[in-house]
């Protein structure tokens, strides 16, 4: 047989036609979505799966201002000058395995989180004295302290609820039953998560029968497996780099999109060492170091030059004060080298590395040697636990909406993520805006905190993130909010 051009373009089309008919998009009731990273956490974690995956749901949520919105709780109310917090179990909602959720499963799911100071790291239920189910669907949670944004506390990650038999008595979470619009089928840690819509869910019907998260690391891999039908979507915060826009944009099958999410990227000193444990040096760098530079060359369309160590979404709390001045070089300090801490699985989202390239070269101008070190995420936190480096670069979404989740994880002096700057005084402006119940009065000690960052830098925010995200036109409708979660539902929430 002659087996000449002609054959071989035949040949090709037939092939492309088969991969067609198996790639994830040839079925419209599934829906198979990309992102960087892998979306199972563990059974030592808050929620088994990533909240991004629509197979749990908290208390509440956040809407596109970052205020707390109804989820399993449909409503609440504060008594007791904000000291009793009562929620009402929204009626009608069902665990994967059809059986009702009780307000004493949700108070039991809160327990959980409040019994294991790893599963609440910023603190969130610190002021909770007791969290108790009363009458047919209340929870009541009763404190120690006023706390006028209590119910921001409770959305999402803060309280995911979970059937109780499937929590062990260390805490672990042995199996994911819980209320989302989709229920697990299958995991593969590394690999993918498939989903199943659940039937009986409570709000808005799931828009497709099944759903596959896909961990594609590799940021030209995703782009190149959505390009060739083998996913239907690209998503989460970070999965798209500035610069495969273009690309996407000129495909003719695939929609480009966009959303400001609640992620800031934090360039961190290590205020415990030497040269960044003095004030000249941190705001000598700040002042050197261009950020809208940097936002405009590796950031693109997909960052905006932060003013606020946290996201402006957080609007009554974003006052734009962080505007470092050019400051005189203090000159050379002792220490050999200085160390540019990145977490390796950060690298594919962002451009860390080459951020981390223009710091080095803009120390090595200053006579200072710089290294950058690159570990896995479990490392990462360790160095930054026992400060083994100089400056860290990494993301930071403010899960919460509220400026305390910040505060208390970065700042106050026995936060999990202190980095070595301690002051008394700002200790007391965190306390004393944690439990304000004026808003007035909060709004300004927490300008007054963030005149406190500006003039101390312990850290310098460099961008605000604007995640991108791309589906094929088959899956328009396909969305992402604020919390970079997609919109797996009929409706968005």
């Amino acid at each position: 047989m002659c087996f000449n051009i002609r054959s071989a373009k035949i040949l090709f089309l037939l092939l492309s036609q088969i991969f067609f008919c198996f790639s994830a998009s040839a079925d419209p009731k599934t829906l198979t979505v990309g992102v960087g990273r892998d979306f199972y956490d563990g059974t030592d974690s808050r929620s088994f799966l990533h909240g991004s995956t629509n197979t749990w749901e908290g208390l509440t949520y956040l809407d596109k201002h970052l205020n707390a919105v109804p989820c399993i709780a449909e409503s609440w109310q504060s008594t007791d000058d904000g000291r009793q917090w009562t929620f009402h179990i929204r009626k009608g909602v069902f665990f994967h395995d059809n059986t009702p959720v009780t307000n004493a499963d949700v108070a039991a799911s809160i327990q959980r989180i409040m019994s294991y100071p790893r599963y609440d790291p910023t603190g969130n239920y610190q002021a909770v004295i007791s969290v108790t189910a009363q009458g047919k669907e209340e929870v009541v949670f009763r404190l120690k302290a006023p706390a006028p944004y209590f119910p921001k506390l409770t959305a999402y990650y803060s309280s995911p609820i979970i059937k109780p038999s499937c929590i062990a008595s260390d805490g672990r979470i042995t199996q994911l039953i819980a209320t989302g619009p989709y229920k697990v089928i299958r995991i593969a840690p590394g690999d993918r998560i498939e989903l199943e819509a659940f039937k009986e869910y409570w709000g808005e019907k799931p828009l497709y029968s099944k759903v596959i998260f896909r961990s594609i690391t590799d940021a030209q891999s995703r782009i190149m497996a959505l390009m060739a039908g083998e996913i239907d979507a690209v998503a989460d915060v970070g999965a798209i780099l500035p610069e495969q826009a273009s690309e996407i944009r000129r495909h003719p099958d695939l929609i480009l999109k966009q959303v400001q999410v609640a992620t800031t990227h934090l360039l961190i000193f290590n205020s415990r060492i030497l040269p960044f444990s003095e004030l000249e040096y941190r705001a000598w760098f700040a002042g050197a170091l261009n950020r809208s530079e940097l936002v405009s060359v590796f950031a693109l369309c997909a960052g905006i030059e932060a003013r606020d160590p946290y996201t402006p979404l957080c609007r009554d709390f974003a006052f734009g004060l962080i505007r470092p001045e050019s400051k005189p070089f203090p000159g050379n300090f002792s220490e050999k080298e200085v160390i540019i801490l990145l977490n390796q699985a950060t690298l594919q989202r962002w451009h860390y590395l080459e951020i981390a390239q223009v710091i080095q070269e803009m120390l090595r101008g200053y006579g200072i040697a710089a290294k950058i070190e690159t570990t896995e995420a479990g490392a990462y936190q360790e160095t930054l636990k026992n400060g083994n480096f100089h400056i860290a670069i990494q993301p930071y979404t403010l899960m919460t909406g509220d400026p305390d989740f910040f505060y208390a994880y970065w700042i106050a002096s026995d936060a999990p993520r202190n980095c070595g700057w301690k002051d008394a005084e700002t200790d007391m402006l965190i306390r004393n805006a944690r439990y304000e119940m004026n808003l007035s009065r909060r709004k300004e000690l927490y300008r007054q905190l963030a005149e406190k960052i500006s003039h101390f830098l312990p850290l310098v925010p460099l961008y605000h993130d604007v995640s991108l995200y791309a589906c094929r036109k088959t899956a328009k409708e396909f969305e992402m909010d604020v919390m970079f979660r997609p919109h797996l539902t009929e409706e968005k929430p």
